[in-house]
């Protein structure tokens, strides 16, 4: 992937947790619903064939011949893509799944050590490969950029598969077949027959998924069985939803769909009883990256020149100056403050009530765009689509709102999904107050205005249409993130905000230059959990339960936590650089437009195509 900005702001869907550190995804009414329209639509849907397209290279204009002997390797590199392509098919089809890459949908990533070894192996030799054929490359800025993400991602990816070993200390990994199944019953990209099918023949294979669990979870962290065993808890009421629209789409085999849930959920129940009695009592491992992993994925995914300690001397300096805003706008909403917290616990006491939160933030995205046009600061993609639903409840114990958007390969389904968690009724009515002030007036807007206008939904809508396979299929969170956060920034410089929307607003700048701090702490130094739950509640006076859901996440994603600040200031760097460039003919617009055309890729990469120079 929130404001309880939770866990995961922009998520692909929690599958790109397994090999590109992501999170992911519609209530279960909302699924239920959903897919019921996806039934009743299925004419209008690609075929069988169009659904299994295997996506092709030459996706746009022939280049002239005189740019194709200048760079003779551009056409190569682009190959290179499609291999990958190829191979996370392969060896991770859920998270093709979730690309919209739909060859291998029936099947479910092997989760065997011996499976897990070979996937391994076989990006290893792709990367020695692609090293050997692009030692020197001859190519064009763009095709240099895509050379460069796709050999990072290879190298990020197989230092995290060898050093952290998921398998045998991630024990949610075990629960992401949900994501992939979700993708499959909530989007229209191919006949409803289809798509269940795929489903059922998924589900049948999670009884051996969780066989593969119970053989390899070793001695996870406490923090990441306890997420684990919440997710596998949400399994049942999630695949009670997924019937109608089985029964639905497959009427004559109703006896199948039954039996392949019945079996599913009684895997996960039984996964929970494992991890409950098994698994938690000796849950003793450390969460820690080390220093060495966190600044090989600094290098290798973000493409930072900057290690772990300049992060933490930039995180603490924006994390001061973020104060001494926040206590000025403090001081104008009432003079008599002592400090901004305790004007922010005025404006959070002022919400909606929980029947009314969902259509609270869809008034407030709708205005966001509204006052984006008359704007005229930033550009927006035809055929924009975006839908605020409720956050399924399988993921509900980490995200309280975030972004899934469509996938980037498929051509017949553009809506992305805003995803807002809905207050659960079943808690004490002190904590259901408590999730209510945490989704107060101006944190609505805030959060509105960085999932969808201008900031998630925005600009990931325009990086599914970049011609660069590569580019759709390696987001990378310090531009996707970055580019969020600088949104937030870009609606106070336009006077979007009051001054309680401002406060809030630079509340969650706040949140997100602490995770940086909290990020190396994690990872690098020697910061406990509560330590880090300490520092949210006690300095940026979260509540508890939100500060332990953020540092939940924070153990399991190293470096992601502060994709967020660290890329609004690069970006920020960028727009500074194009003004000087530019000078008076500097344009806002103009700006946005050339840099939501790139893609998601890191700001220093997309530096030297803007730039020039190394």
């Amino acid at each position: 992937m929130p404001r309880p900005r939770s866990a995961a702001r922009h998520v692909r869907t929690l599958l790109f947790s397994s090999s590109s550190a992501l999170v992911a995804l519609v209530a279960l009414a909302a699924l239920a619903a959903l897919a019921a329209l996806a039934v009743s639509g299925t004419a209008c849907g690609p075929g069988p064939g169009a659904a299994r397209a295997r996506p092709t290279v030459a996706a746009t204009k022939e280049e002239p011949a005189k740019e194709r002997d200048a760079y003779p390797d551009d056409a190569a590199i682009a190959r290179a893509g499609q291999e990958y392509l190829d191979l996370l098919v392969e060896i991770h089809p859920e998270d093709a799944t979730a690309l919209g890459l739909h060859r291998n949908d029936a099947e479910l990533d092997d989760r065997s050590m011996a499976g897990h070894d070979a996937g391994t192996e076989r990006k290893e030799a792709l990367l020695r490969s692609l090293e050997k054929r692009f030692e020197n490359p001859r190519a064009s800025p763009s095709a240099h950029t895509d050379l460069a993400m796709l050999l990072g991602a290879l190298r990020s990816d197989i230092r995290k598969r060898r050093g952290q070993k998921p398998l045998q200390r991630k024990p949610d990994v075990y629960v992401e077949p949900l994501n992939a199944i979700f993708q499959m019953t909530a989007r229209d990209y191919a006949p409803a027959a289809e798509r269940a099918r795929d489903v059922v023949a998924r589900l049948e294979k999670i009884p051996k998924v969780v066989v593969q669990a119970k053989e390899n979870v070793l001695d996870p962290p406490r923090v990441w069985t306890e997420i684990a065993i919440d997710r596998a808890a949400s399994a049942k009421s999630f695949l009670a939803q997924q019937r109608p629209f089985l029964v639905g789409a497959l009427p004559d085999e109703t006896a199948r769909i039954d039996a392949a849930l019945a079996g599913a959920t009684a895997a996960y129940e039984d996964y929970k009883r494992f991890l409950q009695k098994t698994v938690l009592p000796r849950s003793n491992g450390g969460f820690a990256a080390g220093r060495g992993l966190f600044e090989y994925l600094l290098k290798h995914e973000y493409f930072l020149d900057e290690g772990a300690d300049e992060l933490l001397a930039m995180g603490k300096k924006v994390f001061a100056e973020t104060n001494a805003q926040m206590l000025e706008v403090a001081k104008r909403i009432d003079p008599k403050a002592k400090g901004w917290a305790e004007v922010t616990v005025k404006v959070k006491a002022k919400h909606p009530t929980a029947d009314e939160l969902l259509d609270a933030y869809r008034k407030e995205v709708a205005r966001a765009r509204a006052f984006l046009v008359e704007k005229q600061v930033v550009p927006f993609p035809p055929g924009d689509d975006l839908e605020v639903v409720e956050t399924p409840a399988f993921m509900r114990s980490t995200i309280t709102a975030a972004y899934d958007q469509p996938p980037p390969f498929d051509a017949r389904t553009s809506k992305g999904f805003f995803f807002v968690t809905p207050v659960d009724k079943t808690l004490p009515k002190r904590k259901q107050e408590e999730m209510l002030r945490e989704n107060d007036w101006a944190d609505i807007v805030d959060t509105s205005v960085h999932e969808a206008y201008p900031g998630h939904h925005l600009q990931l809508s325009f990086a599914r249409r970049s011609p660069s396979m590569i580019r759709r299929a390696l987001d990378r969170a310090i531009f996707s993130e970055g580019w969020a956060l600088y949104s937030e920034e870009l609606m106070a410089e336009l006077g979007y905000y009051d001054d309680a929307q401002r406060l809030i607003q630079l509340e969650w700048a706040l949140v997100r230059a602490a995770r940086i701090i909290l990020d190396v702490g994690l990872h690098v130094g020697e910061m406990t959990f509560e330590q880090a739950v300490k520092m949210l509640t006690d300095e940026v006076h979260l509540e508890r339960s939100l500060a332990v859901s953020e540092v939940k996440r924070y153990t399991e994603s190293p470096t992601q936590p502060s994709a967020y600040m660290v890329g609004r200031q690069k970006i920020l760097e960028l727009r500074e650089r194009a003004r000087v460039r530019d000078g008076a003919r500097f344009s806002l617009e103009a700006f946005h437009s050339d840099l939501l055309s790139r893609g998601t890729v890191p700001p220093s990469l997309l530096a030297r195509e803007m730039f020039g120079g190394d």
